[in-house]
């Protein structure tokens, strides 16, 4: 998978994060929230892998990449 699309799978996953906890009024220590937050956990150290892993480490979508350049 791609740095892009891993980059639009994880904002897509912060979103339903969100939603998960509003659902449950905001109760961090639910089963549920819980469950979709170390889901997206591990989508994230992959992420980061991906990224020590690959030459060119800048993503177009990152705000943050394109000010370092």
């Amino acid at each position: 998978m791609s740095k892009e699309l891993m980059y639009v799978l994880i904002t897509k996953m912060h979103i339903k994060l969100n939603k998960v906890i509003e659902n449950n009024n905001f109760d961090l220590l639910n089963d549920e929230v819980q469950i979709y937050s170390r889901r997206l956990d591990r989508v994230l150290s992959r992420y980061n892998k991906v990224l020590k892993n690959s030459k060119n480490t800048g993503c177009r979508y990152c705000r943050f990449d394109q000010e370092k350049s």
